[in-house]
């Protein structure tokens, strides 16, 4: 008995232990300097890389006509990459690519993409029909967070047209989901 009296106290005593070097009570304020004094220790090391939220375009802005809503997300890149751009070398690129990603996908839709010279007369049309019973069939799955599409021009054709500012209205069922502008060099 007298060897379990002594385990109690044991264990007794080095509670009384952890309570005294554990703090009373919990600041916020406390917490909060602790975490500051941190970062500010870590981007004096590393940088302000070390601090990054990510894919950020900022604000964009679009003209009245265009409903920006239709599509999650568009830009135009020299090759597969998601890496948007706005100046194409027709030494160095290949083709300009048309990538979007639009909202809310019926079970049928055109997509119409309209390619304009630098003096605005109409260049080239690419039309396209997605529906989900001839995608099903060939074993293309549309994503829930939505399907990328994409339109492409070769780079070379456009500066053998006019080099230049160009520009691109993408349609959705014939409502003007955003037009973009880039430079043919």
């Amino acid at each position: 008995m007298k060897k379990g009296g002594e385990n109690k106290q044991a264990s007794q005593t080095l509670w009384k232990q952890i309570r005294l070097l554990a703090p009373k009570k919990t600041s916020c304020s406390g917490c909060a300097l602790a975490l500051l004094i941190t970062t500010v220790f870590a981007v004096a090391l590393a940088g302000c890389g070390i601090i990054n939220p990510g894919k950020w375009k900022g604000i964009e802005t679009t003209a009245r006509d265009e409903n920006y809503y239709l599509v999650k997300d568009i830009f135009l890149t020299p090759g597969s990459s998601a890496a948007a751009k706005d100046t194409f070398d027709h030494n160095v690129n290949e083709t300009v690519n048309l990538f979007f990603i639009p909202r809310n996908e019926t079970n049928k839709y055109t997509a119409e993409s309209i390619w304009y010279d630098p003096s605005d007369q109409e260049f080239r049309t690419i039309r396209t029909t997605y529906d989900t019973q001839s995608e099903g069939k060939k074993g293309i799955e549309r994503k829930s967070s939505g399907t990328t599409r994409i339109h492409s021009m070769p780079t070379a054709v456009l500066y053998n047209h006019k080099p230049g500012l160009w520009k691109v209205e993408l349609l959705l069922d014939g409502k003007l989901a955003r037009r973009l502008t880039f430079s043919v060099r």
